[in-house]
């Protein structure tokens, strides 16, 4: 998929033009090395987001700025991960970088970071609108992939692959995350016309993707495809599909390292990659110039692409770290060094 089709697509709601100038602004322009990141991202039980804090991590030390990076308890601890934001929001730090585990669990410390005046890069998933407004709450960018439109692209790949009308199971995350929604939306609409099972809710979870799908199997033999909103749940359907003796192409999405060798063994067919640690990257740098004083766009959308035997070995060669191609990165070149 062109670069260039996919950051001309709007997330819903936004608009091309709108930019919000972050409170900072009001503030001298800090130097890089005054500048103080805070980060708080889900659970690193998913490589997903091990890479969005390398990202971080790593871009923060090459730009000599200073980030405090944490992660949830796990992938699912709601709870858990506002009280880590909760309590980094009563230090002083200039910008805080999240990426909340449901869409609202984060708002109430979003507020309490928005009323001191402080800048909040919102990554990946983004905050419920509502319970951020009703928590005082406000974002002051969005860098994200636009999910909908990378489960259009894989459901577009898999009718190409197993031909229209057939039969596809769907494995969901979390029961109403916003995320896994958008996924499973944008495949059904790029698999238009075929005929879905599911969606069923897996957490996320590589053990209960493969219950999931063993049931699927058992009760629609003549399933030709399944989609799973994330690459962990894909990795237990690939073990159903196996256990079964079939022959079923299975996509994921995200492009973590453990679904390369398996797309190249054939035994996951594809991923809808996208790339974390552009975004951790991008996270760093919206935060710097919120401290420089700099407007930034309300929304970015970050690179997506699909991963499969035409694209494998050049993702297994950099480790599926950056896009096979070009992408748009609108904070780079704006930070003033």
């Amino acid at each position: 998929m062109k670069i260039n089709r996919l950051l001309s697509l709007a997330l819903v709601g936004a608009t091309a033009t709108a930019v919000v100038v972050s409170s900072s602004a009001q503030a001298a322009p800090k130097a890089l090395k005054d500048v103080k990141i805070a980060a708080v991202v889900k659970g690193l039980d998913n490589p997903y987001f091990i890479g969005v804090k390398n990202g971080i991590v790593d871009t923060a030390k090459a730009l000599g700025v200073k980030a405090d990076v944490q992660a949830a308890p796990g992938l699912n601890d709601e709870t858990g991960q506002a009280n880590k934001l909760d309590a980094l929001a009563g230090q002083d730090f200039d910008c805080y970088i999240v990426i909340p585990i449901s869409s609202n669990n984060l708002s109430q410390a979003i507020g309490k970071i928005t009323k001191k005046g402080k800048a909040v890069v919102n990554i990946d998933s983004p905050v419920d609108a509502a319970s951020l407004k009703a928590a005082g709450g406000k974002i002051t960018t969005f860098a994200g992939t636009d999910n909908k439109a990378a489960g259009k692209s894989g459901g577009q790949s898999m009718v190409k692959l197993i031909g229209k009308g057939k039969k596809i199971g769907l494995i969901a995350g979390l029961a109403g995350n916003v995320t896994s929604n958008a996924r499973i939306d944008g495949f059904k609409a790029g698999a238009a016309g075929s005929k879905f099972v599911g969606p069923v809710n897996a957490d996320w979870d590589t053990t209960k993707a493969l219950d999931a799908a063993k049931a699927m199997l058992a009760a629609n033999p003549d399933i030709a495809g399944f989609f799973a909103a994330n690459d962990q749940m894909a990795q237990g359907i690939a073990n159903a599909v196996k256990e079964a003796g079939k022959k079923i192409p299975v996509y994921g999405v995200d492009g973590i390292p453990d679904i390369l060798p398996l797309i190249k063994s054939g035994d996951v067919a594809a991923s809808i990659s996208q790339y974390p640690y552009v975004m951790g990257k991008m996270g760093v740098e919206a935060c710097i110039l919120s401290a420089q004083g700099k407007s930034l766009p309300k929304n970015t959308i970050t690179p997506h692409y699909v991963i499969d035997k035409s694209n494998i070995d050049k993702a297994i060669a950099n480790k599926n770290v950056l896009p096979p191609g070009a992408y748009s990165d609108p904070y780079a070149k704006q930070i003033k060094k």
